[in-house]
């Protein structure tokens, strides 16, 4: 019997049942990173001597950074009168936090990953996501979607001390989490179709965990929000609004502004943003405003109530071989309600940021990528441009970033 036949019929006799429209895709995109950052404000600058000093000293450092680089696997069944069962399951590639291509770390990270049904009514869907408030910033940041060097994440949906956040937290022995610029588990959300031009989403984080008798925790999260975009006219609004409960960002925000700490109790931070872009044939204008408000009733090194200010304006042309993308953003100094003997009032805690970028694209699949970035803090402030070596009160840095992009 011909060999290749016996494989064949031995194939056949163990296969099973294909998947429907199941997809197999991914994006690598990394290269080498460089950072510069100068030494950060000294301890005898600190705002009050109670505050005390969270300095550090400048340097340089280059790596590889790889982005969000992930592996995708989805798969669609129609069950019928137009309802589908929707799953997705995407792997993190990426050296944010234990990355899988780590030697010896032993671990595999999920990014993006929800089973669901969808019909002519939209979609509903539970498990890990970006929902509507972190993606209205994302995909209107022209540097491809704010990842890594250059994004808007460094400065939007964050007051300062980290950059983007995973995991639901705030929980008791948890810390905090003071970022809006997030992906959240142990969600269930709905999106719904295209009405018009208009879409809407809405999500909630439910309380991830449970303790024993009598200390139950409540950390969860609300997320809503909309978008109109016309198919025939060349603009865009949107708006969303998140709700953390205790989440603990005050507690963060002490931390990492002022190197002190101490978990408040019941906590409500809320974060609000209002946002539009103009088509211009092949340049696009955009603008955005946020406001993120953290409040504690167990007050955290004086303060009870902690809000800042931030306004973007950003701008993207394609090009026959690409396209150039520019930002600026500027956050506020905070406004802060204190209690106790604590008098200071936020000053100084503001910072300005710049990022441009140029993307060529190397064939349908690859492109190549020129980012540079600048930060520039105040003596109170901790925001922090990814690519720089050391974050801290009143850093200023610069970062640099070359690398390819290639996805399937």
């Amino acid at each position: 019997m011909n060999k290749k036949l016996l494989v064949l019929a031995l194939a056949a006799g163990f296969a099973v049942p294909a998947l429907a429209d199941v997809t197999i895709s991914g994006t690598y995109n990394a290269g080498p990173a460089f950072g510069h950052s100068n030494d950060g404000t000294a301890a005898a600058n600190a705002p009050t001597a109670s505050l005390g000093g969270y300095g550090v000293n400048g340097g340089s450092n280059v790596g590889i950074t790889s982005n969000y680089s992930n592996f995708n696997l989805a798969s669609t069944e129609d069950l019928g009168n137009g309802l589908k069962v929707v799953f997705n399951y995407q792997f993190d590639a990426s050296n944010t936090g234990a990355p899988i291509q780590t030697a010896g770390s032993g671990t595999l990270r999920s990014r993006n990953s929800y089973l669901g049904l969808q019909g002519d009514w939209g979609a509903i869907k539970y498990g890990a996501n970006e929902h509507i408030y972190e993606q209205l910033l994302y995909k209107s940041d022209p540097l491809d979607g704010a990842a890594g060097v250059g994004g808007n994440l460094n400065m939007m949906g964050t007051p300062g001390g980290n950059v983007f956040t995973n995991v639901n937290c705030g929980l008791a022995g948890g810390g905090g989490c003071a970022q809006f610029y997030r992906r959240t588990e142990n969600s269930i959300w709905y999106d719904s179709p295209d009405i018009a031009g208009f879409t809407f989403s809405g999500a909630w984080g439910m309380p991830a965990k449970t303790f024993g008798p009598g200390t139950k925790q409540s950390a969860s999260v609300y997320s809503v929000g909309g978008k109109f975009a016309p198919a025939d006219l060349p603009f865009y609004v949107d708006a969303a609004y998140e709700r953390h409960s205790d989440y603990n960002g005050m507690s963060q925000i002490a931390t990492n502004t002022y190197g002190v700490g101490g978990l408040p109790t019941n906590t409500t931070d809320t974060g609000l943003q209002v946002g539009g872009g103009v088509m211009f044939g092949d340049l696009t204008v955009g603008a955005r405003w946020e406001q993120l408000k953290y409040k504690a009733d167990g007050v955290v090194n004086g303060f009870a109530e902690w809000k800042r200010n931030a306004f973007t304006v950003t701008g993207k042309y394609g090009l026959p071989t690409g396209y150039i993308g520019a930002q600026f953003v500027i956050a506020a100094d905070a406004k802060t309600k204190t209690a106790g003997t604590e008098t200071f009032n936020g000053d100084k805690t503001g910072a300005s940021y710049f990022a441009a970028g140029y993307y060529h694209n190397l064939s349908k699949q690859t492109q190549a990528q020129f980012v540079l970035s600048f930060l520039r803090n105040k003596d109170n402030a901790n925001y922090i441009n990814i690519g720089q070596p050391a974050g801290g009160r009143g850093t200023d840095s610069t970062a640099i970033y070359v690398g390819l992009k290639h996805s399937f």
